[in-house]
């Protein structure tokens, strides 16, 4: 006999059923009062076909482009209309049936119709993800029959270039922060700091010698995620080609990217999986281990790397040469031969961007300026990015080359003295920096601690949209001070050769989070714009004309629950009901000025701690305009 559902399951089912009775009542008068075309360029069909029916809502979708980038079946449509609570959560699918029922019908389709049923479709994601956290919280409660979303990108409307370009989705970060400046306290992290004996790795050197070696290993197929593993924003594998199953031991502690060096071998991207001084000894495809198992990852998760994970995983493929000489790569003097060489990080780099073809599907991406989620972020890394290389009859970079990109799949791992106050993270996401206290040979000093050497920096890094990544050279033992050190700084990713000591200390001494339950980006067509929906906690917030409580107060946010952001970046310190967070998040007031709420009114608030999914700045700087978020 089928266990009843726990009562947070019943809201979400009855929100749900709520909403598809609507949509099925529009469908239905299309079925009544419409007349059946076939697609633009396709034959009449041999039998006359009803109109409204699964299929021709489907087709309709497809042709009017009312989800564009989104392959629509009548299955998908069937889902929605049947009020499965995967899909009618999507309001990127709910807009396009209820759209495609009113072109049938020819009936109008307001904006103020598509603002309602984004509204509602919101209102039903919230409620399930508010039903998952509570099945989390009591165990024994028997949750609803729900797989994920699956990765969607947003849509947009076939209107002349009235749409804005604000909006992205990369990963959250859940931190505490030191607090340097004057006026911010530190804050405590959770947990005493982990006791772990940290092995160092000897014997592994980097690429330097000519590459030989053994015949491909098959890798293994990335497995499923299970539910037992939880994502650990903070956590990524350094060097993860040389683990002892790429990619899979890290999705099994959870961690949230990977690091892998990449170079040609016999005309294919290669990785090394173990070196014999500075020989590589035996080679593996690329392809098949990180893109191929990452692929069938999200296939069988419901569009996504881990459940419930609406942030790109991210794949940093690190571009090294076959052989080296001091500070470059081996080239021959001949400059048209060196620019076809293998050996040339621009070979390499067109190599990796030819090789994301087959899997656009599932890569997160800048499409004719605009913003496309997907749950895997492709970032190429290496010290040779921005150095001027042989390309044909001039000289080309690594960085030059993918900012010609018509639509952006392949991305830059950026550095702090270029990129940290440069509106430019839709080429440059993430920007790596080493640890200034890590001397020589791994040892270190404890003079210079991230905080001191690099506050600033990462302030201004993440105010302009960018994320930080602490990279240091594999070998080198983790310390917990500098994991410690690198959090209370706001330092995002914290890599490692060892991933179990990593994961237990972020267990114990970094998850919980900034709240809000962001959503994934969508075109909200009442208000013309891409934007993330975040819960609020309570009603009546106020908004701020700038990223601090004593700015003017510009308008209210009146109700609680749903409501869009275009972004977030940090601010003054705030604090009300016993919250505090230097976190502002940026919105439209209900009188429809602009301005900036503090992050310790969104449900689940973490102190002094970004939201979870909200995208970092808001991209919508123009020349001559100020360098922060504005109204569009």
């Amino acid at each position: 006999m089928q266990e009843p559902l726990a009562p947070w399951w019943v809201t979400a089912r009855d929100s749900a059923q709520l909403l598809a009775s609507d949509l099925n009542a529009t469908v239905a008068h299309a079925a009544r009062v419409g007349i059946y075309t076939p697609p633009p360029g396709s034959p009449p069909p041999r039998r006359p076909r009803k109109p409204g029916s699964l299929r021709h809502m489907a087709e309709v979708i497809r042709s009017h482009r009312l989800a564009p980038g989104i392959s629509v079946d009548k299955d998908d449509v069937a889902a929605v209309l049947s009020g499965d609570l995967r899909r009618i959560a999507d309001p990127v699918l709910v807009v396009a049936v209820a759209r495609a029922g009113h072109v049938i019908a020819a009936m109008p389709f307001e904006d103020a119709d598509a603002h309602r049923l984004v509204a509602a479709s919101t209102r039903v994601s919230v409620l399930c993800d508010e039903a998952e956290l509570a099945d989390r919280r009591a165990p024994r409660a028997v949750p609803a029959p729900r797989e994920d979303k699956p990765a969607v990108e947003p849509v947009v409307e076939d209107k002349p270039a009235l749409e804005p370009v604000v909006i992205d989705a990369y990963f959250t970060t859940r931190r505490t922060r030191a607090g340097l400046r004057p006026g911010r306290a530190r804050p405590w992290i959770a947990g005493a700091v982990v006791v772990a004996a940290l092995l160092a790795l000897g014997g592994e050197a980097g690429v330097g010698g000519e590459k030989g070696g053994e015949a491909d290993q098959p890798p293994p197929a990335a497995a499923p995620a299970t539910a037992t593993v939880t994502p650990l924003e903070h956590g990524y594998a350094n060097d993860d080609h040389l683990d002892a199953r790429p990619l899979q031991d890290a999705l099994d502690h959870g961690f949230t990217g990977v690091e892998a060096d990449v170079f040609l071998h016999d005309g294919r991207l290669a990785i090394c999986r173990h070196f014999d001084g500075d020989r590589c000894t035996t080679v593996q495809s690329f392809e098949p281990t990180y893109l191929q198992a990452l692929d069938a990852r999200v296939k069988a998760g419901g569009g996504r790397v881990y459940p419930g994970y609406n942030q790109p995983f991210l794949l940093f493929v690190e571009i090294t040469c076959a052989e080296v000489v001091p500070g470059a790569c081996r080239l021959p003097a001949d400059r048209a031969a060196a620019s076809a060489d293998r050996n040339n990080p621009l070979v390499v780099a067109r190599a990796v961007m030819d090789a994301l073809v087959p899997y656009r599907s599932m890569l997160y991406h800048v499409e004719a300026g605009a913003r496309r989620w997907a749950p895997v972020q492709v970032i190429l890394t290496g010290a040779h990015n921005d150095d001027q290389l042989p390309a044909g009859d001039g000289y080309e970079s690594v960085r030059g080359l993918l900012g010609q990109q018509p639509n952006t799949y392949a991305f830059l791992d950026g550095r702090l003295d270029t990129d940290r106050d440069q509106y430019n993270a839709d080429l440059v996401p993430v920007i790596s920096l080493q640890d200034p206290a890590l001397g020589a040979d791994c040892a270190r000093t404890g003079e210079q601690t991230i905080q001191a050497s690099h506050w600033d920096d990462i302030i201004k890094a993440q105010s302009t949209g960018h994320h930080i990544r602490l990279s240091n050279p594999r070998g080198c033992p983790d310390h917990n001070d500098a994991w410690a050190d690198a959090l209370y700084a706001g330092v995002d990713l914290l890599g490692t050769d060892q991933p179990s000591p990593l994961r237990s200390w972020l267990t114990m001494n970094a998850l919980g989070g900034g709240g809000g339950h962001c959503t994934v980006p969508s075109w909200i067509a009442a208000d013309r714009l891409y934007g993330q929906f975040c819960t609020l906690r309570t009603g009546n917030v106020p908004v701020m004309g700038q990223p601090d409580a004593t700015s003017e107060q510009v308008g209210t946010l009146r109700e609680s629950g749903g409501h869009w952001f275009l972004g977030q970046q940090p601010g003054e310190s705030h604090t009300a009901d016993s919250h505090t967070n230097f976190w502002w998040a940026y919105t439209r007031a209900d009188n429809g000025r602009w301005g900036w709420i503090s992050l310790v009114y969104l449900a689940d608030a973490g102190p002094d701690q970004s939201a979870d999914g909200l995208q970092y700045g808001c991209y919508d700087i123009r020349p001559s305009e100020p360098a922060s978020c504005h109204a569009l």
